[in-house]
Order: structure tokens, then C-alpha cells, then sequence
């Protein structure tokens, strides 16, 4: 919750939201899951902000009404819907972010199968998984090893498990299984360069049958390849 209210209270400063700005505070609101009553600590903190920077009487009570019009405007706890499936684009944070937290997330396994990894973030993410008791296998493709800044060799060399595709042809898949309940998938690759140049896309679901297809591929795949 720190980092958005640091996000709004830099907005506050220059009274401007940007829209890269909203983007991000969107991106973390979603990816951290946060519950109506947290959404609404942080409402409540936005007016807050307001009122401990005016000095006028009236512009206080403008800011108070509005508050009040704000909470019973807003939908009852029983009427609010969490969407279980997601997508996030780049150029942005937003990808990057949801993979992020989704491996945060984690309690029992991960099984990665990308093309390549070379953002820093991600690969701690992955490291630090591993290091707290998750499950963990990659799968990428030996073509990408050699690349300037990739990370594979580094996560190979905490003894997380990687397997290649040593084949002519390319292991291009990008995807991500979460405790074997969440799929991450899409045109994203794990790089810096998807983040902040590419136009991609990242859907993440807890569609059962979707899950369990994207599982059955995963262990395919699993079974054919080498360890690196």
C-alpha cells in the first residue's frame, strides 16, 4: 500500500495524474489484489491529502461531502466482482508487474516456459522463490543462453532446474504456471526491452481447463528437453 500512496502523493504535488501514472497505480492495484476495504483506506487517505493541504473552511467541507457522496455511490461489498482473468500491454510496467507479483505469490510451484529471460527484476523474483520453498522449473531455449544480459546461466546456478530445447527450430512459447491453478500467457517476453519498448501482451487466468491444457504442454515439453 506504500508504494501507492507514494505514487498518489507524488501526483498530489504537481495536482496532475499522468497517464503513465494511472497506469502504474492500476497495474498494482490489480496485481496485489487489494479487497474493497483496502481500496477504501485509500480513498479515505486521498482526502485526506486534501484536506491537510487546505486551509479554507469551505474548500473542507466541499472535500467532506464529497466523501460521503463517494461512499454510497460506491457499489455494497456483496455486488463488488473480482475478475479471475486479467491482460495487461506494454510498452510499461504493467506485464512486468503482474509476473512479478504473481511469482511473489507463489506457495508450492512455478513452471516457467519463455523464450528467454534476461529482465534483472523477473529472475530475482524467480531466484527468491526458490530460495523460500517453491518449486521450481524452467524451461527456454538454447539459441538465447549466449545473449547479452541473459539471466538463464545465473538461475541455473542457484540449482533451480533448467531444461533447453537444443532443436534448430526455436522453443518459443512464453508462459507461466502459478501453484498449478494460474496461467500467465500472451506475446510478452521476460526481457527489458518488452517493458519499455515492445508492444506486448500478458493475459493471466485461473480458467481450469485453460490451466490444465497449458500444464499437459508444459510436461511434454518437460519430459523431451535436456537439463542445461
Amino acid at each position: 500500500m506504500e508504494e501507492i500512496l507514494n505514487l498518489i502523493k507524488a501526483s498530489f504535488e504537481c495536482l496532475e495524474l499522468k497517464s503513465g501514472d494511472k497506469k502504474d497505480l492500476k497495474s498494482i492495484i490489480s496485481t496485489k489484489g487489494y479487497e474493497a476495504h483496502k481500496l477504501n483506506v485509500l480513498r479515505s487517505k486521498v482526502y485526506d491529502l486534501v484536506k491537510d493541504k487546505s486551509s479554507d473552511v469551505n474548500t473542507i467541507k466541499l472535500v467532506n461531502w464529497l466523501e460521503e457522496i463517494n461512499k454510497v455511490l460506491l457499489p455494497k461489498k456483496e455486488e463488488d466482482v473480482s475478475s479471475k482473468d486479467r491482460s495487461y500491454f506494454s510498452p510499461g510496467n504493467a506485464c512486468e508487474n503482474a509476473i512479478i507479483q504473481s511469482l511473489k505469490h507463489a506457495k508450492e510451484s512455478i513452471k516457467i516456459c519463455v523464450f528467454t529471460i534476461s529482465d534483472n527484476d523477473i529472475t530475482a523474483a524467480i531466484i527468491s522463490a526458490e530460495k523460500r520453498g517453491v518449486s521450481v522449473k524452467v524451461i527456454t531455449d538454447n539459441d538465447k543462453l549466449n545473449d547479452r544480459g541473459s539471466d538463464v546461466r545465473r538461475i541455473s546456478d542457484t540449482g533451480i532446474v533448467v531444461k533447453i530445447d537444443q532443436k534448430d527450430s526455436h522453443m518459443h512459447h512464453k508462459f507461466c504456471l502459478i501453484d498449478k491453478k494460474i496461467l500467465l500467457t500472451g506475446s510478452y517476453n521476460w526481457t527489458r526491452s518488452a517493458a519499455e519498448r515492445n508492444q506486448e501482451n500478458l493475459l493471466v487466468t485461473e480458467e481450469p481447463k485453460m490451466v490444465k491444457s497449458y500444464l499437459r504442454e508444459f510436461e511434454k515439453l518437460w519430459d523431451q528437453f535436456i537439463v542445461f
